[in-house]
């Protein structure tokens, strides 16, 4: 697989709903330590209890791009992803002229990166279908699986014979019906986004899935904020020209449909799986965990109970399986970067949400090749374990992947909910198996 990298900008007024800023409190502990306290630093390394789950309630608004196509992997199975959007006209008029004669409607939409499994679907051909969408996109329904053929209707506003050949950009004409849809829009239509959403409530995006026996792909990634659609048509005797763009300020999302469920294991044996978008995940078992840290203390001379320890780093580590006769073909297609994010709501979403060690420096996130291994620091959330009274699911840890946008006072990390990477890593039983590697010191009973 081979993917192209691409940077990613967006305005955090698209982001407010899934993420906040994050304080960093460096005196963590402080307020455990007697003042009669010497402290003794240690360290330990204990098998981490993971297991893999198919991440159900991926959060796919407001992606930094929009994503179609279909890729179909060994391993991991087909993965078929389309995008709903809004549009809106750039500017208003009052009126569109009398008797319109549509000339064409088209867009141009840059590629911002694609995924194939190898050099020969870089450029295969794909046929695009754009639908008409005729359901309200309600802003709070945004989740992989929030789309239905009763969303669209059937008749593509797309004209026939659109074929996406994996260039730079992707060229879409419209059909001359749909352009004169467009031109009837009333008055009050033509002086209100809102009013124009009401009525053209957007387009969807997809190409053709992939037959079961078939197997590579493309899966496209499209940079909406570099795009407009263009109408032409002549009025009296004048050309006239209408633009409209992807509405960023409204609702989009990527929607997708995945068969990796079955390697969904809460016993993991030689590999653990990763899968972008909504796809099976790494996930680290919370409550075993904590068990495992509290047998391991019992265990000590003399015993050490799991409340005294004071964590003062505290990592977990994935090895990948070391490439064989420098073939390096595997973890070239590595996620770039990736983080333990817990599975959180708010008043109206959930959505996965990066530990805040994120921020920390280095906190990891990228493959070490040296080691052949990520590594995460987890300390807060290991302290914060060992402290709760009570440990649920919410408490699991999930490897996502992230991005970054860089703001004029701080930097926010986001899940990255458009990108679509593949990766095997080592597994519990694994001759390298995934660990928590603990520094800690004994407070005082």
């Amino acid at each position: 697989m081979t993917i192209r990298a691409c940077g990613i900008i967006l305005s955090a007024s698209l982001l407010f709903l899934i993420s906040s800023c994050i304080t960093v409190d460096n005196r963590m502990g402080a307020d455990f330590i007697p003042t009669n306290q010497i402290l003794h630093i240690n360290s330990v390394e204990l098998e981490a209890p993971m297991f893999t789950a198919v991440a159900d309630s991926m959060n796919m608004s407001y992606p930094a791009y929009l994503a179609f196509g279909s890729v179909n992997f060994p391993v991991f199975g087909k993965t078929t992803t389309s995008a709903l959007v809004q549009f809106a006209p750039y500017s208003y008029q009052k009126e569109y002229g009398a008797d319109p004669i549509v000339s064409d409607m088209f867009v141009n939409i840059p590629l911002g990166g694609f995924t194939v499994s190898g050099d020969n679907d870089r450029y295969i051909p794909q046929n695009v279908y754009v639908y008409k969408i005729i359901k309200d996109l309600d802003k709070l329904d945004v989740y992989h699986k929030s789309f239905s053929e009763e969303f669209i209707d059937p008749i593509p506003v797309s004209k026939p014979g659109q074929i996406f050949l994996g260039r730079d950009t992707l060229r879409i004409e419209f059909t001359e019906e749909f352009a004169y849809e467009l031109l009837q829009a009333d008055s009050i239509e033509r002086d209100s986004t809102e009013a124009f959403i009401e009525r053209f409530k957007g387009l969807y995006i997809t190409t053709d899935d992939l037959n079961t026996s078939e197997t590579g792909g493309r899966m496209n990634f499209l940079d909406i904020t570099e795009a407009n659609i263009y109408l032409n048509y002549k009025s009296g005797q004048g050309d006239s020209l209408l633009t409209y763009f992807f509405n960023i300020y409204g609702t989009y999302y990527n929607v997708s449909s995945h068969q990796s469920s079955h390697l969904a294991t809460n016993s993991p044996a030689a590999h653990l799986y990763y899968e972008g978008l909504a796809g099976v995940k790494p996930c680290l078992d919370a409550s075993n965990m904590r068990d495992r840290i509290k047998t391991w203390g019992l265990a000590q001379t003399p015993p050490v109970d799991a409340s005294q320890i004071l964590i003062s780093r505290a990592d977990l580590v994935l090895p990948v399986e070391i490439p064989l006769n420098n073939d390096y073909s595997t973890v070239d297609k590595a996620p770039g970067n990736l983080f333990p994010s817990r599975l959180v709501s708010n008043d109206t979403l959930t959505f996965y949400s990066p530990l805040n060690e994120i921020y920390y420096q280095n906190s990891g996130g990228t493959m070490n090749r040296s080691r052949w291994e990520y590594t995460f620091e987890i300390t807060t959330y290991l302290q914060d374990l060992l402290n709760k009274d009570t440990i649920t699911s919410r408490d699991n840890l999930w490897i996502m992947p992230t991005y970054v946008v860089s703001g004029t006072s701080a930097d926010t990390y986001y899940i990255d909910n458009a990108t679509y990477r593949t990766m095997i890593l080592n597994g519990n039983l694994s001759d390298r198996p995934p660990y928590v590697r603990i520094t800690y010191a004994v407070l005082l009973q």
